[in-house]
């Protein structure tokens, strides 16, 4: 058996939110898109990484990508679209045609291959929304893998082929002790909703396969309240080095969502 815990951040602009009639996203308290919390969010995620030793994937939203200080080191860079947008149009109300799609999955790569000099092979849809018309296309970009589905957590936790020759890395899902949902984002961790023996217990139900965190950068120093304090922040970063170390003690070995796909290609 083999375990393999892939830690993900999504690196997108300052909590983002989706508007109807409009294709990017927006910051929360800001009619626009600003990058400070998610700047600031990424290198301390980076010095987590670091500290412990484990590399991880960042999905990175490009237009954050042009905006912010970030170096990725050893760590994978893969995409999360352009401006964040509804890709499905399900929520914004605004249809992608496939010229656009093609442009929005085009543009990003251009700019983290730029950025990082390599050329992303994952992908992660904002707001986890795709269909089978992204699917494809990602697959004419090149991309081998994807990362935007849910998956019941399962003693067996097994990336698959979509049917397209790309490969899923599904993020879990379970049931906590209360019967509640609890996904294997972090997020309600971040707002105070969540502790991170939640995600230690979620792990634990896995004994073979691919185990996946998911969190956001911005969302190491803002929660849709607002900005951190000092101690919060601390706290914030703790928590998340906590549900990271006691992964890894339990014997799962930290990998990049590339390294998942080349090995589960063609099986």
């Amino acid at each position: 058996m083999t375990k393999e815990f892939c830690f993900t951040v999504d690196v997108d602009r300052d909590v983002n939110e989706c508007v109807p009639g409009r294709r990017d996203a927006v910051s929360l308290r800001c009619s626009g898109a600003r990058y400070t919390s998610s700047e600031a969010g990424t290198n301390i995620l980076l010095d987590i990484l670091d500290e412990i030793g484990i590399k991880a994937t960042f999905f990175a939203e490009a237009r954050t990508l042009e905006n912010i200080n970030f170096e990725a080191g050893n760590n994978e860079v893969a995409m999360h679209g352009l401006d964040h947008e509804d890709m499905t149009g399900k929520v914004s109300g605004v249809h992608i045609t496939d010229g656009e799609l093609h442009e929005i999955m085009n543009t990003s790569m251009s700019i983290i291959k730029e950025r990082t000099g390599k050329v992303p092979k994952g992908f992660r849809a904002p707001y986890m929304r795709t269909d089978a018309r992204i699917m494809n296309t990602l697959k004419k970009n090149g991309i081998v893998y994807d990362s935007s589905v849910y998956a019941d957590v399962s003693k067996t936790m097994y990336p698959y082929d979509t049917g397209n020759g790309v490969i899923e890395i599904p993020i879990p899902v379970a049931r906590d002790g209360n019967g509640k949902k609890i996904f294997g984002y972090l997020w309600p961790m971040h707002e105070g909703l969540r502790k991170p023996e939640d995600y230690i217990k979620m792990a634990n139900c896995v004994e073979d396969g691919v185990f996946v965190i998911a969190t956001h950068s911005w969302h190491m120093t803002e929660s849709r309240e607002g900005i951190m304090d000092a101690e919060r922040i601390r706290k914030n970063a703790d928590s998340v080095k906590e549900i990271i170390t006691s992964v890894l003690d339990s014997g799962f070995r930290a990998v990049r969502m590339t390294d998942v796909a080349d090995a589960y290609a063609g099986m």
